[in-house]
């Protein structure tokens, strides 16, 4: 009987997050925020029912798996949506700028702030904890940008694609510093490169070989051959997700790398059916994950952290300094208004997911550090997703605020114009009438004189 009431709360728990994506489309609040509450209310299981719905010891490993299978979709998801084109290239530009210089600039200041309110907090040490918190969540952006501008979309898109993959690189890079003792350049250009050769060379076979495959099955084998080659790529300590993004642009975009002799391998019916099927596939599945991520997460992490003065105070200062290294990027990126993609700079999933990759052995046999880690740091983590979030909510809402107006705006214009014309229509007609009337009775009067007055000399010569 116990099977049933977990299936049923998994089914209730999927319904409600559609009509929570309904009303984040509606009014500009991420859905996100609303698992994470939701996640958070279901903590009082033990105390309203003496039921614990997941232990501590499987809800770690739990938030793993999930965290690694929602960031492989969202960035299928994102990269699905992406064309090559001109636009394509300056937005991935400017992104790439923006994504590089945000991470870095974030995560320096981030470390100098924890070492200034952490005790025997080194440098590294501090940068495994600031990294997460300078990566955007691409979770959370891809999701919210569906509704804007295809120049804010592309840009946004990009950006938060690329904080993913340079924070998970600059992550690698912290982790081999602290167990070899140092990462050099070449090592790590060395190993881009072969990620993105790698990609190229694997997302072309994989297109070729899939669309000779028969058969109603053969899409989740593709998605199962990504999840393994991301997975391969992270032990081999290469830059997995280079893999995933790659693929998705030239499956949505195979006409552009398959021209000469290539385009020849080609069947467009075949390729179209595998894109829209996969299409369709990474949608549902990106939906369904990251339902359970976020409501896990809020389940997993304490809410008396957030009352704690000492992660409220740190929390505000990262968060401050987060929107001015952020304004500061963008300000010469944009060239333009930075609103409202100043506040669009959410954390989460990959800020989650990196926080249990730091390394074990990081706080042994340092009890000031380690309480550090325990109970401070999940409380600052918790505290800055859930703050830019809000002010991304906020960001959102206003824009949605902005493009009704205009719309309707422009509808009283378009409503305007109608009537002028209208007026202008009506105008002409009248006086076409007035001078088709003035004619016809100038001709007629004319007519009638000349014919009365022609009668009356008829007359006098009888």
């Amino acid at each position: 009987m116990e099977a049933y009431f977990i299936i049923i709360a998994l089914a209730i728990i999927i319904i409600i997050s559609h009509f929570l994506n309904v009303y984040s489309d509606n009014t500009g609040v991420p859905s996100v925020l609303i698992l994470i509450l939701f996640g958070a209310l279901l903590q009082l299981d033990k105390s309203l029912f003496s039921y614990e719905i997941l232990n501590q010891s499987t809800q770690k490993p739990l938030l793993k798996i999930l965290g690694i299978g929602g960031l492989i979709l969202i960035l299928l998801e994102a990269a699905l949506d992406l064309k090559i084109n001109k636009t394509m290239i300056y937005a991935s530009i400017k992104a790439f700028f923006a994504a590089s210089l945000g991470l870095i600039g974030t995560a320096i200041a981030g470390a100098y702030i924890l070492q200034y309110f952490a005790e025997n907090l080194d440098l590294l040490s501090a940068l495994f904890y600031s990294t997460p918190l300078a990566i955007l969540s691409s979770a959370i952006i891809i999701p919210s940008t569906h509704q804007f501008p295809e120049d804010k979309k592309s840009f946004l898109i990009y950006e938060s694609t690329f904080s993913d993959v340079l924070g998970l690189l600059l992550f690698q890079i912290l982790i081999g510093i602290f167990q070899r003792g140092s990462v050099t350049s070449s090592e790590v250009l060395g190993k881009l490169g072969l990620s993105i050769a790698f990609s190229l060379i694997i997302s072309i076979v994989l297109i070729y070989v899939f669309q000779k495959i028969k058969g109603p099955t053969k899409l989740f084998l593709l998605f199962s051959i990504l999840i393994l080659l991301y997975s391969v790529g992270e032990a081999l300590h290469l830059s997995s997700l280079l893999i995933v993004l790659i693929f998705g642009i030239i499956l949505n975009n195979y006409n552009a790398v398959f021209k000469g002799k290539l385009a020849a391998l080609i069947d467009d019916n075949a390729v179209k059916k595998i894109q829209d099927g996969f299409k369709i596939l990474i949608h549902e599945s990106a939906f369904v994950v990251r339902t359970f991520f976020f409501i896990l997460f809020g389940y997993y992490v304490s809410l008396d952290t957030l009352l704690n003065i000492e992660v409220i105070i740190i929390s505000l200062v990262l968060l401050v300094t987060i929107y001015i290294v952020r304004f500061i990027v963008l300000l010469p990126t944009l060239r333009t208004s930075t609103w409202p993609e100043l506040f669009l700079c959410p954390r989460g999933l990959i800020t989650i997911l990196l926080f249990f990759s730091i390394p074990e052995n990081l706080i042994q046999n340092n009890s000031v550090l380690e309480n550090f880690h325990t109970n401070i740091v999940p409380g600052i983590f918790l505290f800055i997703i859930l703050g830019s979030a809000l002010f991304m909510s906020n960001a959102l809402i206003g824009f949605k605020k902005l493009q009704l107006k205009e719309t309707s705006e422009n509808k009283n214009t378009e409503h305007n114009d109608l009537d002028d014309n209208s007026l202008e229509d009506e105008n002409n007609t009248s006086l076409e009438d007035e001078n088709n009337t003035s004619f016809e009775d100038e001709n007629n009067t004319s007519f009638e004189d000349e014919n009365n007055t022609s009668l009356g000399s008829n007359k006098d010569v009888l």
